[in-house]
């Protein structure tokens, strides 16, 4: 026995005169407004944090490690005592021309006493002026004496002083070679000290552009997902390589706080010579959908169709890209105009006319929005 579905005539004459179409579901999108502004020139490049001081430390004077007073990654200033040598055979010796010194002041004014004397008896001819001569000869060769032992005393404690390593700027103990209780020879490196209050970003530029950049031209830096932060351009080094035809560009980075370290990476954005005066149409990149067939499009939110109250609507717009202005980009077609909102996220699955609802991008997203923050 074969089953028979029944539907009344009414139901099935409407579905098959309609041909209604499935309704789209409404979805929530982040949208940027199309801005009209010149078109600002820039150019990208990858650079490199380095520190402009790093020394390898070494000691000026041979001898037994007595101890070590930092440790890798520790942070010091100038001056400070950093590593001491064992002394002790340097400071007996200091100690021993420092009992002949006080002996020599005593023969010193000793024999200033007897030249006085004779210059007084030679006065009433008691005193020959050969032996009066001669006393004061003395007087004059101990007094030799006594500043040569003063002499002999002071480079002996330079002698001393040099058993001590201090830090010779501010920074930070990046490595140690050494260890307590090791001998090391003169002008052995034993630590490594890097600034890293005061950095800079080198970045080669195309020689090309040589003269397009200048001293104090700010730039922007960006590393990794973090807020991107202004700079200046610290020097500009007028030697190109020949194997690269690049030139080096020294950013200045001042890194106070300690935010980044040596041997990062950083995006290096140079804003470069204006292109036309005339606003030009721009979107965010985000924006722009490039299609398998080559064409590019953005998707604009419209009133939906039936009047007021009817909310918004997805619609497809095709677009000719051309400038690229940071995270910008110059669209142009008779249907976009500035002040239009265009879909930044949510755009992958949209449908023409598919009801959404709008939601402004953050901030950082936004088209023209401050999300640089300048380095002091």
């Amino acid at each position: 026995m074969s089953a028979r579905l029944s539907l009344p005539a009414g139901s099935l004459a409407f579905l098959l005169v309609s041909g209604a179409a499935p309704v789209l579901a409404q979805v929530k999108v982040s949208v940027s407004p199309v801005v009209a502004a010149p078109v600002r020139q820039t150019l990208q490049l990858p650079g490199t944090v380095v520190s402009p001081q790093s020394s390898a430390l070494a000691t000026r004077v041979e001898g037994h490690v007595e101890a070590l007073l930092v440790e890798a990654g520790d942070r010091v200033t100038r001056g400070q005592p950093l590593l001491t040598l064992d002394a002790t055979l340097g400071r007996l010796e200091l100690e021993r021309l420092q009992h002949s010194l006080r002996e020599a002041e005593h023969v010193h004014r000793d024999s200033q006493r007897l030249a006085k004397e004779a210059e007084t008896l030679a006065g009433v001819q008691s005193v020959s002026q050969s032996k009066y001569r001669s006393q004061v000869a003395q007087a004059a060769i101990d007094e030799s004496k006594l500043e040569q032992l003063k002499s002999a005393v002071a480079i002996q404690r330079e002698r001393i002083g040099r058993h001590t390593l201090t830090a010779p700027f501010d920074g930070v103990v990046t490595g140690r070679q050494t260890e307590r209780g090791q001998w090391v020879g003169a002008d052995t490196a034993v630590l490594r000290l890097m600034q890293t209050d005061r950095l800079r970003v080198d970045v080669d530029v195309p020689e090309r552009l040589h003269g397009l950049i200048a001293p104090g031209q700010t730039v922007t830096l960006a590393f990794g997902d973090g807020a991107p932060v202004e700079a200046g351009v610290e020097r500009v080094v007028p030697s190109s390589d020949p194997v690269s035809r690049t030139f080096p560009v020294h950013v200045a980075l001042p890194n106070p706080q300690g935010t980044w370290m040596p041997g990062m990476s950083a995006r290096v954005v140079f804003a470069l010579a204006p292109g036309a005066a005339d606003d030009v149409t721009q979107v965010p990149a985000d924006a722009v959908e490039r299609r398998p067939d080559g064409s590019v499009r953005v998707w604009v939110v419209r009133p939906a169709s039936g009047g007021t109250g009817g909310g918004t609507v997805a619609r497809p717009v095709a677009v000719r890209t051309g400038r690229h202005a940071g995270d910008r980009i110059e669209v142009t077609s008779p249907e976009i105009r500035a002040g239009d909102a265009v879909v930044v996220r949510g755009n992958e699955g949209l449908r023409p006319d598919q009801p959404v609802i709008p939601v402004p991008a953050s901030d950082s997203m936004a088209p023209g929005a401050a999300t640089s923050g300048k380095v002091g």
